[in-house]
């Protein structure tokens, strides 16, 4: 190499370095950062009561290890930064790594059919794929939401990974057409622990602490596979009702893959350096990064077990979650060799929103965004919108109201933005009207570009006739459940034994909202009650036919 050339290298080495330094952020703004949201935090803190720990990691190195409240309310045990606690579904990217090995082992792929390792899952008639499962764009009801029809769901029984494949395994239809859609659903990734288990020959917690604990260290991490076993150093998990006093809220379940994680903070951090450092291997980082793509082409934010996104301009790598009283959020950002954990053992503070303060703390502050312009809109024009619609996929009700001038829809202020059109949390919301301005459908539209459309409904109180039609015993194979309507003078109620009774709240014609569910029945030619049907945010519709 002559002079010249190697002068041009040694320049393009010194400004590749310092475009590389720049990008890193100071670590004393980093600690300074950290040090004041946690400030922030034990200052609102009220004694005694449960709390948090968190860490922070700039280049790899933990540069900030901080907890506070008690992990133990009946024996004054203090958190700290070693203290176990439960990871919930921060979980599924150690279940995709998992599975992403197994592929560079040449043992499967990715695109497999699920069948092929479980084939006990019925025959959906469209391919279903381990990456669906990962992608959560399989359809597959939420083994969870299924459960809970029996009267006795999570935290009100004992439940076993054997139990959740079972329910999984009597599903005869999907939500939607795998692939067609992203929906959350904890089903999938049950499935891909099992399919390591019987591809790997190991125990599903033997081989992720062969191939990934003891590689990064990460001595304080294992599963909850037994949830009667002793964890030296666990927090207990506590909730509590609005200001009531705090309850033990621990999971006693034996189900992993979808959470069932313990670890600590520095832990995580050992994860995050492995991604951030490629000490593992590049292909399978940029596998858990790569982004789900839909039948149509469009790419969703959800990875493998990992949400690839942008917040306030840098690029969010994260995943948070919540097991019974547990929850916590895992937050990267690459380009800044930046990580930020949070564990929490109580249902208040948020971990992801003493996350996101710590974030803002290190990098702010950021640019002003530019506001969208709201259109001026009269009361009266926005009046010509205020109702409750209909969710033409789930059924569920959205109400459009109106307040002091404020419009909402389903609780989220609206941006109006004039031709039926608004804006809300970075989603759309669109009105088709007809000649005279009046609505006639709505849809929207989230950040991945899904297309949810509703149908104005009536407010609607059944007449006795109405109740006493759908009087009787319901059963559901699928979801193995029997549910009684039962009529009380003007009202019916939804009834399990031993004691359940829970009020059903008419919603429209033939819909009823109970606890959160839809519950709606669908009539014959000759209209008669034919037909009930049950809906929520990870189950559509579960069927059941009456007993006779």
């Amino acid at each position: 190499m002559n002079r010249n050339r190697f002068l041009l290298a040694l320049a393009a080495i010194a400004f590749l370095s310092t475009t590389t330094s720049a990008q890193v952020p100071d670590k004393a703004k980093v600690v300074a950062g950290a040090e004041r949201a946690f400030e922030k935090v034990t200052k609102a803190y009220v004694a005694p009561a449960p709390g948090c720990a968190a860490a922070v990691s700039l280049n790899g190195e933990v540069v900030f290890e901080k907890a506070f409240g008690l992990a133990d309310l009946e024996h004054n045990v203090s958190n700290t930064t070693q203290t176990i606690f439960e990871s919930g579904s921060v979980a599924k990217q150690f279940t995709a790594a998992a599975l992403v090995l197994l592929q560079q082992d040449g043992k499967l792929s990715l695109d497999d059919p699920v069948r092929k390792y479980i084939p006990e899952l019925p025959d959906y008639g469209a391919p279903l794929t381990i990456r669906h499962l990962l992608n959560h764009t399989a359809g597959l009801r939420d083994w969870g939401t299924v459960l809970s029809l029996t009267g006795a769901g999570r935290g009100e029984r004992v439940i076993t990974q054997d139990l959740a494949l079972d329910v999984i395994t009597h599903q005869r239809a999907l939500d939607f057409t795998p692939g067609s859609e992203f929906s959350y659903s904890n089903s999938g990734y049950n499935l891909a622990a099992i399919i390591v288990e019987r591809v790997s020959k190991q125990k599903f917690p033997a081989f992720v602490e062969e191939r990934l604990f003891k590689p990064l260290g990460m001595k304080n991490s294992s599963w909850r596979d037994d949830y009667q076993r002793i964890v030296p150093g666990r927090a207990q998990a506590y909730s509590r009702p609005g200001n009531g006093p705090w309850r033990l809220n621990m999971p006693f379940m034996n189900v992993y893959g979808n959470g069932g994680m313990l670890t600590t903070v520095g832990d995580w951090m050992k994860w995050n350096a492995m991604l951030d450092s490629h000490s593992l291997g590049a292909p399978l980082v940029n596998a858990l990064e790569t982004r789900g793509v839909l039948n149509d082409g469009r790419k969703i934010s959800y990875a493998l077990g990992l949400t690839v996104g942008t917040y306030k301009g840098l690029k969010d790598v994260s995943h948070g979650g919540a097991t019974a009283g547990y929850q916590t959020f895992l937050a990267r950002y690459p380009e800044k060799k930046v990580s930020v954990g949070v564990m929490c053992n109580g249902t208040s503070p948020s971990a992801g929103g003493i996350a996101t303060s710590i974030t803002d703390e290190i990098f702010g502050p950021f640019p002003e965004t530019p506001q969208t312009e709201a259109a001026k809109i009269s009361e009266d024009e926005l009046n010509k919108f205020v109702g409750i619609w209909r969710n033409k996929k789930t059924h569920g009700p959205a109400r459009f109201v109106v307040e002091n001038g404020v419009s909402r829809w389903r609780g989220a202020r609206l941006v109006p933005m004039g031709g039926g059109q608004f804006t809300a949390d970075g989603n759309q919301l669109k009105f088709t009207l007809d000649k005279d301005g009046k609505p006639l459908s709505a849809e929207t539209v989230d950040s991945n570009g899904e297309v949810t459309r509703f149908v104005l409904e009536k407010e609607w109180t059944p007449a006795p006739a109405d109740l006493t039609s759908f009087k009787g015993d319901w059963f559901s194979e699928e979801a193995g459940a029997t549910i009684t309507v039962a009529v009380e003078g003007d009202k019916a109620f939804i009834k399990q034994r031993p004691a359940t009774s829970l009020p059903m709240q008419p919603l429209y014609t033939d819909h009823f909202i109970v606890q959160g569910n839809t519950i709606w029945f669908t009539r014959d030619k000759n209209g008669k009650v034919d037909g009930m049907h049950v809906g929520a945010s990870r189950m559509r519709d579960m069927p059941f036919v009456r007993v006779k």
